[in-house]
């Protein structure tokens, strides 16, 4: 028959204090020799094991070891408790990490946004509209081809016949002429008249309802980010990724949104650029059938003028509101980066000070730690190795309070992507503006891709910088000192044969 369990546990933590007494005497509940006994003295349980005046020379019965009574399992206390490498940090891994982007509490507005960028709907009206005016088109040059055809025909025939002259049928033929050209524009009036009715009103409706929907639920997103009832809780970062999301990821579908919204704005401009364009084709197109060139070249130095004027009051906008959001994502950004770092001081003093108490490479010989009995049923070879529980915890602690650093981090970088989205809005803007004052677009563009380069360098060095101090304060904090235990650890085991598997050792 084995050795009970609660005996085997109590000669684990038994073996880092030989002081105390023998394995069997801390589990059965005291000193079978007290010190206050004498070398030839028996305490009180075993007198009359060897007194003479015993009636009976027969031993007692000894009970077997499965008919003891257990008692509760109770950790040593004399045993270093670490639990506290799993209390104090939060839950590692996290049930809904940012970086996943699928917490429960966000999913009708994640939902929301991809129905907002589906513009599906906008494309299927356009193709409908182009097909539609492409038969149009292909009816009214068919009809033009017979009217001609039909005219050389029957001037032909009445010149044969002797019925007009040549003349007659010159003015005829400038007649057609004239004709078609009315037939042409009322043509192009048609096909431009459809475009507003099928395509212009009711994308337009489309994209300005969704651009609300997006500005809507952008607030009431944003609303969410922070709340005094959350920051008055001091387990709140502990319970970002599982009850509640991670400020990173509401700041990174916040962004979506953004983007989203910046699109359907996109799509408003083009459409109505789209619309301006035909309109133009339609004033210009008789002109040009009629070769009226200072026409054509006043009417289309118009329409550029226009166009020009409605591409920097656009790439105006976007800068407008490029900026207000990267106003509004680096105010958080900043408290974030507060409360996180302020979360991870909370707990790396604690965190410190334990770790200190575990003692260098060759004090580890008598040293112990009180595991619980559900590890040792799942690890047994935490009898023989209890140091192995004891790296799995120190493991388990780094990744748990580097998530702290890790969310300071992506936040410094989301906040760097905005960032660089208003110097691209902004070289932009430069560059509408100064192609308009006359200058050469390519050289202009060719000058402002290095400006932008530039700028984004220096975002780029100033979010290292950011990231090598928050990366310093975790090594500073507890970083190096939890490094320098893991190291230890590992080379014991290694050491005495408790090696880890290789998974475990990374």
């Amino acid at each position: 028959m084995g050795m009970p369990k609660e005996l085997r546990e109590a000669l684990q933590f038994a073996e880092g204090d030989q002081s105390s007494g023998s394995p069997l005497e801390n589990t059965f509940g005291g000193p079978s020799n007290p010190a206050n006994l004498g070398p030839n003295e028996y305490p009180p349980e075993k007198v009359g094991f060897r007194e003479p005046s015993q009636v009976s020379p027969v031993f007692q019965p000894v009970i077997p070891p499965t008919l003891v009574p257990r008692t509760p399992f109770t950790p040593n206390p004399e045993h270093l408790d670490v639990s506290r490498l799993v209390t104090l940090p939060p839950p590692y891994p996290r049930h809904h990490p940012a970086v996943n982007n699928n917490h429960p509490d966000l999913t009708d507005i994640r939902t929301t946004v991809r129905t907002l960028s589906n513009l599906a709907e906008v494309t299927a009206t356009k193709e409908r509209f182009l097909r539609d005016s492409a038969q149009m088109q292909e009816h009214q040059t068919t009809a033009a081809s017979k009217r001609r055809a039909s005219l050389r025909l029957r001037i032909q025939r009445d010149i044969e016949a002797g019925t007009i002259s040549y003349a007659d049928a010159a003015a005829y033929e400038a007649d057609s002429v004239t004709s078609e050209l009315l037939k042409s524009k009322e043509a192009a009036k048609s096909i431009f008249e459809l475009f507003q009715s099928q395509v212009v009103l009711p994308v337009n409706e489309l994209l300005m309802t969704r651009i609300q929907s997006a500005t809507d639920i952008f607030e009431q997103l944003r609303s969410k980010l922070f709340n005094d009832s959350r920051d008055q809780n001091p387990t709140s970062t502990q319970e970002e990724g599982d009850e509640q999301p991670e400020l990173i990821e509401k700041l990174t579908l916040l962004k979506w949104i953004f983007e989203a919204r910046e699109q359907l704005h996109r799509e408003v401009y083009e459409l109505l650029s789209d619309r301006n364009d035909r309109y133009k084709e339609m004033i210009v197109t008789p002109y040009r059938l009629s070769n009226n060139v200072e026409r054509v070249r006043g009417a289309e130095s118009f329409f550029a003028e226009d166009a020009q004027k409605r591409k920097q009051a656009f790439e105006s906008e976007i800068l407008k509101r490029t900026e207000e959001f990267m106003d509004i994502i680096e105010e958080n950004v900043v408290r974030g980066v507060e409360v996180q770092l302020g979360a991870f001081w909370d707990i790396a003093p604690s965190l410190s000070r334990l770790i200190e108490q575990i003692p260098k490479d060759r004090d580890l010989e008598g040293f112990m730690i009180q595991i619980p009995k559900d590890e040792y049923e799942e690890n047994p070879s935490y009898y023989d190795f209890p140091m192995q529980y004891l790296y799995t915890l120190l493991v388990h602690t780094g990744k748990s309070t580097y998530q702290f650093i890790e969310s300071q981090t992506n936040l410094l970088c989301l906040l760097h992507e905005v960032k660089v989205g208003v110097t691209a809005a902004n070289c932009r803007l430069m560059g509408t503006q100064r192609v308009a004052q006359g200058e050469g677009k390519e050289e202009v563009e060719r000058e402002l891709e290095d400006v932008k380069r530039e700028e984004e360098g220096r975002l780029t060095d100033d979010l290292k910088e950011k990231v090598k101090v928050v990366e310093e304060l975790w090594r500073s904090g507890l970083g190096t000192e939890l490094e320098g235990v893991q190291g230890r650890i590992l080379r014991w085991l290694k050491r005495v044969g408790g090696e880890l598997p290789p998974d475990d050792e990374a």
